[in-house]
């Protein structure tokens, strides 16, 4: 199977309880597209995980929206608002520039690292065109 990502948002009713309903919704991506009997577990580092060799997913969410990758070899995803600022001293911090696609690209290679152990190579991070989110993406 190819690998798939996909974004959606949530509802407006579910944001009252957003973490419940971010969770509910990137498990229902999983389950849609890979059957109800998914089993889904977490690894040490506290990262949902797929049982049974069914492969990778990566999980991100912000205010509003989820989004789930999977692929059959590690993977890491993160989104932003496009809106969402980073300030200097955070940045700073980091290692990073203030941009919010920097952010995003450190937070998927966090992700990736925590999954893997590894440091992805710089040219499996890419960036998905989306209206009104930063998509960084590692597969």
């Amino acid at each position: 199977m190819e690998s798939w990502l996909e974004i959606r948002p949530l509802a407006e009713a579910a944001r009252t309880t957003a973490r419940k309903a971010e969770g509910a919704a990137w498990r229902a991506i999983v389950r849609e597209r890979l059957g109800p009997d998914t089993e889904i577990g977490y690894n040490a580092a506290g990262a949902p995980v797929l049982t049974e060799g069914r492969g990778y997913i990566g999980v991100s969410h912000t205010r509003g929206w989820v989004a789930v990758v999977w692929s059959p070899h590690p993977c890491a995803i993160d989104i932003e608002l496009k809106t969402r600022t980073i300030s200097a001293a955070v940045a700073t911090r980091m290692g990073i520039a203030p941009e919010i696609e920097a952010w995003c690209a450190h937070e998927a290679t966090y992700k990736y690292r925590g999954l893997t152990g590894n440091e992805p190579e710089a040219s499996k991070i890419s960036y998905l065109p989306h209206p009104k989110l930063v998509v960084a993406v590692i597969r």
